[in-house]
């Protein structure tokens, strides 16, 4: 099967889960703030009505605070998820005062090592994890500790506005340095990312691909840095024959924003995406929208549009 109608085949079951979702509204069900973002990113070509609600729905979820919460209709704290939402209405052209709001939500946001007590904490007595405090990026939730992918999606979010509408503040440069630098404190020895710590309690953690491949495209200015080459060269060596259709996906978003670094970059990135393309035919592992929608994005970076990627 051909990379166009693979994904035409994906937009059409996301679009069927976009149709359903309206009726899990109308009977109460909260709908999740993450699938319905990615499912934006992976429509943004294929403008349907399907599309349309679920914009609409992202927008009505919105804190007044400019933050977003994990469902739609939740508590309104935010979290994580804001810069998500972020890139997927700068994905779809919606650049309006609501987006800036999550954008101001987003660069007043810290992990809590960034709190002087918390930093003293880390640096005195709680000595189980191995980390520079005053290297943070963003949590899952507020007031607790910064962890990877958060920070990786949220420096995304903070580049690809700044990259739409320069903004050269201090506030926003030092934002997006301190981030960086608080994933290449936290990446694991010899390269790649964890979820969260490289070493505990004097143990050294995996790399899991995902993570790496989110911390990767959140990186890809500093292709040249040593750390960035080595967890490159951790992704390139791990993810071949990856039996998740999720993780393998993400791996291929990171190798297409890296491509052409190297031979085996490419020759990498061309034998993962055959390889997602045959785990999509036989349909294996690939029932949730999450999944769904990383798929499509994959396939459209490995065909050089690539929502995530920042640099150029």
């Amino acid at each position: 099967m051909k990379t166009g109608e693979v994904k035409a085949r994906l937009y059409g079951m996301l679009n069927a889960c976009q149709a359903g979702c309206r009726s899990w509204e109308r009977n109460a069900i909260q709908q999740a703030i993450e699938p319905t973002c990615l499912t934006i990113l992976a429509l943004r070509h294929d403008r349907t009505k399907e599309l349309e609600v679920a914009v609409r729905g992202i927008v009505a979820s919105q804190n007044s605070d400019g933050s977003f919460p994990v469902f739609i209709g939740d508590e309104s704290a935010g979290c994580w998820t804001t810069g998500l939402a972020v890139l997927s209405l700068l994905a779809i052209g919606r650049e309006t005062a609501r987006l800036q709001a999550a954008v101001r939500w987003i660069l007043g946001a810290k992990g809590r090592e960034a709190n002087w007590f918390w930093r003293w904490k880390f640096q005195t007595v709680d000595r189980s994890v191995q980390f520079d405090p005053a290297k943070y990026g963003w949590s899952w939730v507020p007031d607790t500790t910064s962890w990877v992918i958060p920070t990786a999606f949220n420096l995304i979010a903070l580049r690809q506005t700044n990259k739409r509408r320069p903004n050269t503040t201090p506030e926003l440069t030092e934002r997006i340095s301190i981030g960086s630098s608080m994933l290449l404190d936290r990446m694991c020895p010899g390269g790649g990312w964890n979820a969260g710590n490289a070493v505990a309690f004097g143990m050294p953690y995996a790399p899991y691909i995902d993570a790496t491949a989110i911390a990767l495209l959140a990186l890809d200015e500093r292709q040249t840095q040593p750390g960035v080459r080595d967890s490159l060269a951790w992704l390139v060596t791990r993810i071949s024959g990856c039996p998740s259709p999720y993780s393998l996906a993400w791996g291929i978003l990171a190798l297409a924003a890296y491509q052409n670094i190297s031979r085996e970059v490419n020759e990498m990135l061309a034998r993962t995406t055959s390889e997602l393309m045959a785990l999509l035919d036989s349909a294996s592992g690939t029932d949730d929208i999450c999944t769904l929608a990383i798929c499509a994005l994959a396939l459209d970076a490995a065909e050089g549009d690539n929502v995530f990627e920042v640099r150029g």
